[in-house]
C-alpha cells in the first residue's frame, strides 16, 4: 500500500502536470436535497442497469418500493447516460487510480471533502467491486475523508471490509457495519433503531460504523 508522502508525492505531481482530471467530470460535487457540498458522490452504474434489482434482491422492490434512483433516470434524460459515463469510468480503473484522482480534485477545492458516498444508485456488480471500495476507502480515510455506502447484494462476501462504511438494506452479516431497513411509517420502527433524519448535513449515522437506522420510503 502506498504510504502517506509517497502519495502526496504523486498528487503532486499529477495536480502540477494537467487540472484535466476525468473523474471531475464524473464526481456529483453539489450534493443534492438530502446530501451536503462537504460530501461527494460516485455511482458504480445507473439503476436501470442495477445488479440487485435484476438478481432479485433490491430491499425497495422487495418491499413494493419505487425505486427513487430509478425515477430521478426516467425524470430526467440526462441523469441515465451520466450514470453510465460513471459505469464506464469505474470498470476502466484502478482503486487507486480512483483515489489519486479523487484526492487531486479535493486539493483544489477551497471546502473540502469529508466523505465520498458510493452508489446513489445502483449496487455493486461483483465481489471485485467490494474489493476495490475497500482499497479506495483505505487510502482516503489516510487523508481524513469517509467512504460509506449501502448494498442490497447479500450474495457478496464482506468479511474482509474495514475501512468502507456499509449499510445493508434489510440485512447484516460479517463485514456491513450498519443496518438500513426501509419502513412505511414511523410507528414501524424497529426497537432498537434510530429514524434517517433525511438530511445528511444534520445527520451522521451512515458514516459511523454500529448504527441501525429505519428510513421511511419515499
Amino acid at each position: 500500500m502506498t504510504n502517506n508522502n509517497t502519495l502526496a508525492k504523486e498528487i503532486s505531481s499529477l495536480y502540477s502536470q494537467t487540472h484535466d482530471v476525468p473523474l471531475k467530470n464524473l464526481l456529483g460535487m453539489e450534493g443534492n436535497n438530502k446530501i451536503p457540498r462537504s460530501i461527494a458522490i460516485f455511482n458504480m452504474g445507473s439503476a436501470t442497469d442495477c445488479p440487485s434489482k435484476k438478481l432479485g434482491l433490491c430491499a425497495a422492490s422487495c418491499s413494493g418500493i419505487k425505486c427513487y434512483a430509478k425515477k430521478a433516470e426516467n425524470m430526467y434524460p440526462l441523469a441515465l447516460p451520466y450514470r453510465r459515463r460513471q459505469e464506464k469510468f469505474w470498470k476502466s480503473v484502478s482503486a487507486e487510480q480512483f483515489a489519486l484522482q479523487f484526492l487531486m480534485i479535493n486539493e483544489a477545492k477551497r471546502n473540502k471533502f469529508v466523505a465520498l458516498r458510493i452508489n446513489e444508485s445502483g449496487d455493486f456488480w461483483g465481489q471485485e467491486d467490494v474489493e476495490k471500495i475497500e482499497k479506495i476507502a483505505r487510502i482516503l480515510k489516510r487523508h481524513g475523508i469517509t467512504c460509506y455506502g449501502y448494498t442490497s447484494r447479500k450474495d457478496l462476501c464482506f468479511n474482509r471490509v474495514r475501512d468502507y462504511v456499509i449499510s445493508g438494506s434489510g440485512f447484516k452479516k460479517e463485514g456491513i457495519k450498519n443496518v438500513f431497513q426501509i419502513i412505511h411509517n414511523k410507528k414501524d420502527r424497529i426497537k432498537g433503531f434510530g429514524i434517517c433524519a433525511g438530511d445528511c448535513s444534520v445527520c451522521n449515522r451512515c458514516r459511523k460504523a454500529g448504527m441501525k437506522t429505519c428510513v421511511l420510503s419515499h
